[in-house]
C-alpha cells in the first residue's frame, strides 16, 4: 500500500513514518528508485500500531527499537521493565499499560467486524473550539464540550448530539488538530463572543461503538474498518472522521455493552 494509505490505517503521520524509517524502526518494503515512492505491506500495520502505543507511554525511541526487534515474549519483558521504572510518574497511564503488555505477546490486536450504516446529516449551526493536542491531552475535548454546552442556551439550546472532528492524526507524535462541535438552534447574537460555523449537510457512514470497543487500541480497528468501507469502489471520503457522542451517556461511567458514540465519516457516491 502507499505511504498515504499506510499512514491513515496505522495512525502514524507521514512525518512520523519518515522518522521511523530513518531510525530503522519501520522501513517500507520497497522504495521506487525513480520517484522515491514508498510501499508498505499489510502485515506491517501491527508493528506500526505497536509503535504508536509504545510512544503513548512516552517510551524513548531507542527502547521502542528494542521492543520492535525482539521476540514477542522478550518485547513484553522489555516493556514491563521500562514501566516499572516510571510507573510512579505515570499513574494515569496504568490502564494503557494493561492493554499494551498482553498485546505485545499476542499475534494480532483483536479487530471485531461491526455493522457499518449510513445516514443523511442536515446542515447544522455549531459552536466550536479547535486545538492542536497530543493523545495525552485529549481530555481537553471533554472540557471544551462542557464549555460549549453551557453556552448553547444562549443560542437556542442544543439542537443535536455533540461531536468531535479529528482533522489530523492524534498520537504521542502527531497533534491533530481536533475540533469539538455542539449543534445549536441559532447563531450567537454576538458572533465575536462565541466561535461558531455552519457544518454542511452531508451523507456519512458510521459504526456504533460500545464502551468495550471505545478504548484504545480497539477503537483504532473501528476507524480502520470504517475507512476501508468508505474507500471501496463507488465511494469516496468527503470529510474528516468524527465521533458523535450519545447525549445521555458519559463514556467514563458507561458499562461495557453500552453504546457511547458513533465513529462516523462523511462520504460521497462516485461513478
Amino acid at each position: 500500500m502507499t505511504i498515504g494509505e499506510f499512514s491513515r490505517r496505522s495512525q502514524l503521520s507521514l512525518k512520523a513514518l519518515r522518522l521511523y524509517e530513518r531510525l530503522g524502526l519501520l522501513r517500507p518494503i520497497a522504495v521506487d528508485e525513480r520517484n522515491g515512492y514508498r510501499r508498505y505491506h499489510e502485515s506491517q500495520l501491527y508493528t506500526a500500531r505497536l509503535i504508536v502505543m509504545l510512544r503513548m507511554l512516552e517510551m524513548p525511541l531507542s527502547e521502542v527499537g528494542k521492543v520492535v526487534s525482539a521476540s514477542r515474549t522478550e518485547g513484553a519483558e522489555i516493556i514491563d521493565t521500562y514501566w516499572a521504572s516510571v510507573e510512579s510518574r505515570f499513574a494515569a497511564q496504568r490502564q494503557l499499560m494493561g492493554i499494551l503488555s498482553p498485546s505485545v505477546a499476542a499475534s494480532v490486536i483483536p479487530a471485531p467486524e461491526l455493522a457499518v450504516r449510513e445516514r443523511d446529516v442536515a446542515e447544522q449551526t455549531v459552536l466550536t473550539e479547535q486545538r492542536h493536542v497530543y493523545i495525552d491531552q485529549l481530555t481537553w475535548t471533554r472540557e471544551a464540550a462542557a464549555r460549549l454546552s453551557a453556552n448553547a442556551a444562549r443560542c437556542g439550546g442544543m439542537a443535536a448530539e455533540r461531536f468531535v472532528i479529528f482533522h489530523g492524526i492524534v498520537t504521542a507524535d502527531s497533534d491533530g488538530p481536533v475540533e469539538v462541535c455542539v449543534p445549536v438552534g441559532q447563531p450567537p447574537e454576538d458572533p465575536a463572543e462565541l466561535a461558531w460555523r455552519i457544518e454542511p449537510a452531508h451523507q456519512e457512514a458510521f459504526i456504533s461503538v460500545s464502551k468495550a470497543h471505545f478504548e484504545i487500541p480497539a477503537i483504532w480497528s473501528v476507524y480502520d474498518q470504517l475507512a476501508r468501507w468508505v474507500a471501496a469502489p463507488g465511494r469516496r471520503q468527503a470529510g474528516a472522521p468524527r465521533e458523535v457522542y450519545r447525549a445521555d451517556v458519559e463514556p467514563l461511567f458507561a458499562t461495557a455493552d453500552q453504546q457511547v458514540c458513533d465513529v462516523a465519516m462523511p462520504f460521497v457516491i462516485v461513478d
